[in-house]
């Protein structure tokens, strides 16, 4: 399933301008993952805010819901409720929104993070966490009740970077590959570093640490013209499947087919809709594939007893062959063994052109025929 990049959040918070100033009617969830925020807005009327937990977040055109709503959807309804939607914005450059609601007499923050499993943060308006869906203890930072909520920030700012961080970034890299280093320590993601590596004709595997100053300025007008590029939203199909939803053409899709919409969030809200139908179809198919499993497993084990059978008849026919020899020989070490140790008899038979070993402590023989 898809999780949104922090590009793509950057194109969405400007189409969700327009429900700014609406009011919050109802609160809903679906598990654990879902939560629906339904907005009115006068003379606009009703958006549903689709928060998939930790992936994306979008104007959806229809709900999924629980009969009984979460402990966590209660909680939102109590204070999110009757408030307006006063802003929407991305903390740069984060894969988080902040979304400020009003009322006449106070204001809450509401933090979506959707970096790692994500995470849902009411706080009041000085950033104290009220509570949250996911309680954590990091390494830098504290989500819990009652805690300062403190975001991580990257280092480098995708969105305004210059020569002198960007050459600071790869120097200092611990990746080995520049596609690598774009993804994780600039935030672009795989995608998106693959994108700006062929809009800067720079093989993606080369080593950050090696990139020149010459492609250091491609990779900077690159990156500049990716984030100032016009919207233009589309499904790609790779092979009759649906494989992406973006918010804007890139050389990397040039030779996929692609489904255009007015705006990215129409083609979230379909992508997302065809991922539930997966969904629904998936015990069937992961049935199937454990069928499929179990049947290639079935033919290995029957290739691999065919096996050891043409050796075990090529053994069988050896011993037939040569049956008088081997009798002869075991008769004589068991006629050996009731006068003598097998210590004793291993070394008797030393140098023997059939008898190569005696196994003092299983008491075997060794042949060589």
């Amino acid at each position: 399933m898809k999780q949104i990049s922090s590009l793509e959040l950057n194109y969405l918070v400007k189409e969700f301008k327009l429900v700014e100033n609406s009011r919050v009617d109802r609160i809903y969830n679906d598990g654990k993952e879902d939560v629906y925020i339904q907005l009115h807005k006068s003379n606009e009327g009703k958006k549903i805010l689709r928060i998939i937990v930790g992936k994306c977040i979008f104007f959806s055109a229809t709900k999924s819901i629980d009969e009984s709503p979460s402990g966590f959807c209660l909680f939102l309804r109590k204070h999110l409720e009757g408030k307006f939607l006063d802003s929407i914005e991305q903390l740069k450059p984060e894969r988080i929104l902040k979304l400020i609601f009003k009322s006449k007499d106070e204001t809450k923050n509401l933090y979506l993070e959707f970096l790692g499993k994500g995470n849902v943060i009411l706080c009041d308006k000085d950033d104290m966490i009220i509570d949250c869906l996911i309680r954590h203890k990091f390494k830098d930072r504290t989500i819990l009740p009652k805690n300062k909520y403190i975001y991580p920030n990257m280092q480098y700012d995708l969105f305004d970077i210059n020569n002198k961080n960007l050459i600071t970034l790869l120097k200092n890299s611990k990746r080995d590959k520049i596609i690598t280093s774009l993804a994780t320590e600039l935030g672009l993601g795989g995608v998106y570093s693959e994108e700006i590596c062929l809009m800067s004709d720079i093989d993606k595997s080369i080593i950050p640490k090696k990139i020149n100053n010459n492609q250091i300025t491609k990779l900077i007008n690159s990156l500049k013209k990716l984030v100032k590029q016009k919207s233009n939203a589309n499904l790609i199909f790779k092979e009759k499947e649906l494989i992406d939803a973006i918010p804007i053409d890139i050389e990397l899709y040039k030779d996929c087919e692609k489904k255009n919409f007015s705006n990215y969030n129409e083609a979230l809200n379909e992508y997302f809709a065809h991922e539930i139908i997966k969904k629904k179809e998936s015990p069937y198919m992961k049935k199937i594939s454990e069928l499929k499993w179990i049947i290639s497993e079935q033919e290995d084990t029957l290739k691999s007893l065919k096996v050891k059978g043409d050796q075990f008849r090529e053994k069988a026919d050896i011993i037939y062959s040569n049956y008088q020899i081997i009798k002869d020989i075991l008769d004589e070490i068991n006629k050996a063994s009731k006068s003598y140790s097998w210590k004793e008899i291993k070394e008797k038979v030393k140098g023997h052109k059939v008898v190569k070993d005696v196994d003092v402590k299983e008491k075997r023989v060794v042949l060589e025929i």
